[in-house]
């Protein structure tokens, strides 16, 4: 049904659960975890299907975290959104699947360095604009959406950052659905692999909410950024060789 092989669908929907709990532990990690690895696997992964897939796990996590999402910051960081998720479309529309998966690969290494760097964003209006307009544009592009919005609550209550990035990446994803359709970046194909990608994208925010007190910070974080790099390294070399 996917045109995948088994071993390619067995790796797409294990690093998407990982991502998914991941990203529904601390507000980001489905996009910055597997896209890679599914770009790898089949480029009509990227970036259509995951923007699509992140869409249940965005309500889910929102919704738990609904008492403390920063509302007023939501709708300021959607005014940038828009801009960033037109130009992401034309850019998805116009470059080739082994450009997209160079560009996914570079997104997540610089994500992952910008997050060593423990680089700090003052929580201002403009601050907001620009990482919506950041996040629109690499999350259509690729899938990986959520470091431009982290660095900006990397430093601020992680339920409020969960919460608000949450809320904000459904109606983002909304936007960059749309977008992507109206420039045939998505099919029949994306949401045929979508059906495949949704029931573990549930598991895995399932799975967070679950093992929400057990999960150390200081543990999960290096793991993570471990991972990413290596998968998009993997991803850049078979891209350009």
């Amino acid at each position: 049904m996917w045109g995948l092989s088994t071993a390619g669908a067995v790796v797409s929907v294990l690093v998407v659960f990982l991502g998914a709990t991941v990203q529904g532990s601390i507000g980001i990690g489905l996009g910055l975890v597997a896209a890679p690895v599914l770009a790898f696997a089949d480029p009509a992964f990227v970036p259509g299907t995951i923007v699509i897939s992140v869409l249940p796990l965005t309500v889910m996590v929102a919704w738990a975290d609904r008492a403390v999402v920063a509302r007023r910051d939501v709708v300021i960081a959607l005014l940038g959104r828009l801009p960033g998720v037109i130009a992401g479309a034309a850019v998805a529309a116009a470059v080739s699947d082994r450009v997209l998966a160079v560009l996914v690969a570079v997104s997540v290494l610089t994500a992952v360095g910008l997050s060593l760097t423990g680089w700090r964003v003052p929580l201002t209006d403009r601050a907001l604009v620009g990482a919506g307009a950041a996040s629109g544009f690499t999350g259509t592009t690729t899938g990986v959406g959520g470091p431009p919005m982290a660095l900006t609550y990397q430093h601020h209550d992680p339920a409020v950052m969960r919460g608000t990035i949450s809320a904000f990446f459904f109606f983002g994803a909304l936007l960059s659905t749309g977008a992507l359709w109206a420039a045939g970046e998505i099919g029949p194909r994306q949401l045929e692999l979508s059906l495949l990608l949704v029931p573990f994208v549930v598991l895995g925010a399932l799975t967070a909410r679950a093992l929400s007190r057990q999960l150390r910070p200081e543990v999960v974080r290096p793991a993570v950024l471990a991972v990413c790099a290596a998968s998009a390294v993997v991803l850049l070399v078979d891209s350009l060789v």
